[in-house]
């Protein structure tokens, strides 16, 4: 999740964490980069939201679908991290579709992570999808300003297992 936060300057920037679990990335936010900007929440899951408010109850946590609830605002940047890695009946439909909503309420850019095809073990249960694919995706229908991230380790010792993307408006690169 971290890797996800070499996005851009982040600091005083107003962010949406989709799929924000229990607030991690706002424990992130605040400790690696003395955040102190607008963090907003989404989680399907009550449960998470429940949690995240307990741990943050001064942040705004809500239980949203955004396909069916939509995004009621725009944000400098939208964060995805291990949203995309449980198996549905059709991940790749989902994934682009959700991109395209997210990307569609940033003012510079989105950073999302997903699971490898490039790995020597696979679960039955997760997702994996090929980089180049998510690549020719984010570039031909999101925006043609991509950096692909897939030289990273999460487990010593471990074959990089996940690759990051970061999507900008081109004229926002930072």
């Amino acid at each position: 999740m971290e890797i996800l936060l070499q996005i851009g300057e982040l600091r005083t920037c107003k962010v949406l964490d989709f799929g924000c679990g229990t607030g991690h990335l706002l424990t992130l936010l605040k400790s690696k980069l003395n955040f102190h900007g607008e963090y907003v929440g989404y989680d399907i899951s009550p449960e998470m939201i429940t949690i995240a408010r307990q741990k943050f109850p001064d942040i705004k946590f809500e239980q949203r679908n955004i396909l069916t609830d939509g995004i009621p605002e725009t944000f400098d940047y939208i964060f995805a991290s291990g949203v995309f890695n449980n198996q549905l009946t059709d991940n790749w439909g989902w994934m682009t579709t959700l991109l395209t909503k997210l990307f569609s309420h940033t003012r510079i850019g989105v950073a999302f992570n997903a699971l490898s095809t490039y790995v020597d073990y696979y679960e039955s249960n997760l997702f994996y999808v090929s980089p180049e694919e998510v690549f020719r995706f984010c570039k031909s229908e999101l925006s043609p300003c991509v950096t692909i991230r897939h030289d990273y380790q999460l487990k010593p010792g471990v074959i990089p297992f996940e690759f990051s993307v970061y999507v900008y408006r081109c004229d926002r690169v930072i």
